[in-house]
């Protein structure tokens, strides 16, 4: 049956656009390429009647229904959105009007907004208006995807790091479905980023009552979200201005304030990285892989260059990227990382052309380094598509007797940034018990040796070697259970202002590490080396608290001490 609404229905606004009509959420319109699931996302369906003069106060009736039978119509009762997710689509133009990739996440039944009446005059708005926002069910598609620590990037960028891979999983051997080797029910998709469409579809009253579902719909270009935060007196919200790789000098996914755009002049924080590091991670998203409209680009790259002139390559990353039938880039959507630990980056560098590199790398002499995304154009100089980010090498000895903190972090921009405390690190347990209260022991009765006739009891005629009477090993107040946690504190190095703020983000992260080495994760590396390459593993913890200590006032210069607890309790058995 075709049943259809009295009128027409188009999109009427959705939460951010630059047009004059500010009514399209799409990847089409330069503010939406890259949306926060963070802030409102307002879908509003507008239904327009003008030949019945439809406003915003018309009771849709049953009595407006026409037709029998396969055709029939009726005015709209309710709009039903339902909302879709994937991590699979590609390309940002020219998406199909099928499904079939998409994830079903939410089916959102609304009635028409409330009456809209003009102040001076009390006339009403025409037509009726639908809105929701979709904002919740965003931030609960979204976490964060982790990297093995020392790989260069994550397997496939459809599952993310730690969550999968392309050809092995932490559960998952071997597949009946397609990707090979990828199991669709033991894994969950990469929780950095997913793409959104919202299709809307009218419930229509006939005119026997009956309420159905219409064959009309309203089809929203999809969008591209991520799990960043924004803070309203400090960060702004149009997320391309600054993070979108595409054109211009686009930025990393971190708020860490040791980037500029000037290739000789060092920003006021460069970011401290030591040689025995093997995870720093670079977050970026790409929207376009190509110069202007029609350039043709056939590498993209991590560009890295030392202080004492060494210049090579990385790039892990481009193994997610799509290439077209002729092998060019074409325009992603993707979120990229890249480990650029010194380890990593004197292990694995290459050419520009992604041969291996042979010449130095960071030496002995290097002082830091700057890091920076080039795409290698078709017939052309290749062009740098995003700030510079400093490192300096930290050399200083460990002469404490325990480790440097390795933070790692959910930052407010929805990727990983990381940070090494080294500054009195301190080490406890706090212990609580539950305790219950038992009848004490007779210390006046104990076993006799002797049996009732007087004889001698042998050892071999004792029920047990358990104490007879006197008991005084039990009794009284017992231990039930006791419960046990890793309480743990480091200070920072003297922080400035901008570097201060920025490791606010510690503290207010719900998901923060610390790198450690254990038993465990030597085993796994021994076990996998491809899938969990270093012997450190990514350790969950709780900050409990982080106090702030002024230096130098005049300077203005803090220093932070970060307490925390380890997530996994200190095991202990019951009685």
């Amino acid at each position: 049956m075709a049943y259809t609404i009295n009128g027409n229905i188009s999109d009427s606004f959705a939460p951010v656009s630059f047009t004059n009509s500010a009514k399209d959420l799409s990847v089409e319109w330069r503010s939406n390429y890259l949306v926060s699931a963070n802030v409102q996302k307002r879908y509003q369906v507008k239904w327009a009647n003008p030949s019945a003069g439809l406003n915003e106060a018309t009771v849709p009736s049953k009595a407006n229904g026409t037709g029998t039978g396969n055709n029939q119509t009726g005015d709209i009762i309710n709009m039903v959105f339902y909302v879709y997710a994937t991590t699979q689509y590609e390309e940002p133009n020219g998406y199909p009007n099928n499904l079939n990739n998409w994830d079903l996440v939410a089916k959102i039944k609304k009635s028409r907004d409330i009456v809209n009446k003009q102040y001076n005059s009390n006339s009403i708005l025409g037509g009726q208006r639908f809105t929701v926002d979709i904002s919740q069910i965003c931030q609960d598609l979204l976490s964060y995807s982790l990297v093995p620590i020392n790989k260069g990037t994550w397997q496939n960028s459809q599952w993310g790091g730690m969550n999968g891979g392309q050809a092995v999983q932490d559960n998952v051997t071997t597949s009946p479905v397609a990707p090979a080797s990828v199991s669709l029910w033991n894994i969950t998709p990469n929780g950095s980023y997913r793409y959104i469409k919202v299709v809307a579809k009218p419930e229509i009253i006939l005119s026997t009552g009956l309420v159905v579902e219409a064959t009309n719909t309203v089809t929203f270009t999809p969008i591209t979200i991520i799990n960043s935060v924004h803070q309203y007196e400090q960060d702004e919200v149009w997320l391309f201005s600054r993070f979108l790789i595409g054109s211009g000098d686009g930025g990393f996914l971190s708020y860490c304030p040791n980037n500029n755009n000037s290739s000789a002049n060092k920003p006021s924080l460069v970011k401290l990285t030591r040689t025995d590091e093997q995870a720093e991670w670079l977050y970026f998203y790409i929207r376009l892989a190509r110069v202007g409209n029609s350039t043709l680009v056939e590498r993209v790259n991590l560009k890295v260059e030392t202080s004492d002139g060494n210049t090579f390559y990385v790039d892990d990353f481009s193994s997610n990227l799509q290439y077209d039938s002729s092998s060019y880039y074409v325009q992603q959507n993707k979120m990229c990382v890249q480990n650029v630990s010194i380890d990593y980056l004197n292990n694995n560098p290459k050419n520009a052309d992604g041969t291996t590199y042979t010449g130095d790398t960071i030496t002995a002499s290097t002082d830091f380094y700057k890091i920076s995304l080039w795409f290698d154009r078709v017939s052309s100089t290749p062009e740098r598509m995003t700030e510079y980010r400093w490192y300096r090498v930290d050399r200083e000895n460990q002469k404490i007797p325990y480790n440097f903190v390795r933070f790692h972090w959910l930052n407010r921009m929805g990727a990983v940034d990381s940070y090494t405390a080294k500054r009195n690190v301190l080490e406890s347990i706090s212990v609580n018990r539950d305790t219950i209260e038992t009848k004490s022991a007779d210390r006046t009765w104990y076993q006799s040796p002797n049996n009732g006739d007087g004889s001698s009891i042998p050892d071999s005629g004792y029920i047990s070697n358990t104490m007879r009477g006197g008991n005084l090993y039990k009794g009284g107040r017992e231990v039930l259970n006791v419960n046990s946690q890793r309480n743990n504190s480091v200070y920072t190095e003297p922080l400035n202002q901008d570097t201060a703020k920025w490791l606010e983000e510690i503290m207010t992260s719900p998901n923060v590490w610390i790198e450690m080495d254990t038993d465990a994760t030597a085993r796994g590396n021994d076990v996998n080396p491809y899938q969990r390459p270093s012997t450190k593993e990514y350790i969950p913890v709780i900050i409990t608290n982080g106090d702030v200590e002024t230096v130098n006032q005049e300077a203005g210069l803090v220093k932070f001490n970060i307490e925390y607890t380890l997530s996994h309790k200190v095991q202990t058995q019951r009685n």
